[in-house]
């Protein structure tokens, strides 16, 4: 591992997978914007919803950090970790699966698009798709392998997926 806290370094669990590793807070100075699967649907960091980072653009913007970006037009904030509501947590899935189905591109942000962000953005596409969500994390992953849900957000999410399917 670096000691350069600038820089997220994977390590090599005893299975052969790889872990990221970042410092409590950092966030990338450049914008993160990762395309999942074929589809207009984008996971990105803050930067990725700010229109003078980059020249991207998207139909809809769900943004599931407190603070709200230049390019939100859904706010659902959720905590990184414990202490989530869960109508809090609901809402910011059942915003993204409606804007899932929507036309154009959709994009969902954190602050460093690696916890929140794919949570969510997993949760929708396994309940949407009829998938687990380990199945459908493992989509998001392919497009950035950094993505790593806390484990309360974990917990959310699996407990969202088994309510709606009973």
């Amino acid at each position: 591992m670096t000691d350069d806290p600038k820089h997220s370094t994977p390590e090599a669990e005893p299975n052969g997978s790889v872990q990221f590793l970042r410092p409590l807070g950092y966030v990338e100075p450049v914008p993160i914007i990762r395309r999942v699967r074929n589809r207009e649907l984008y996971l990105g960091n803050q930067h990725a919803a700010d229109p003078t980072a980059h020249d991207r653009s998207f139909s809809v913007v769900l943004t599931v950090s407190s603070d709200e970006q230049p390019l939100t037009t859904h706010h659902r904030p959720l905590t990184d970790g414990p202490g989530n509501d869960w109508r809090a947590f609901t809402d910011a899935v059942d915003t993204a699966r409606r804007l899932q189905r929507h036309e154009g591109s959709l994009l969902i942000h954190c602050k460093a698009g690696i916890s929140r962000s794919s949570t969510v953005l997993a949760t929708a596409l396994a309940a949407n798709e009829g998938c687990a969500f380990d199945d459908a994390l493992t989509r998001v992953q392919l497009a950035r392998p950094a993505a790593v849900p806390h484990p309360k957000l974990h917990e959310l999410a699996v407990t969202y997926l088994a309510a709606r399917s009973e």
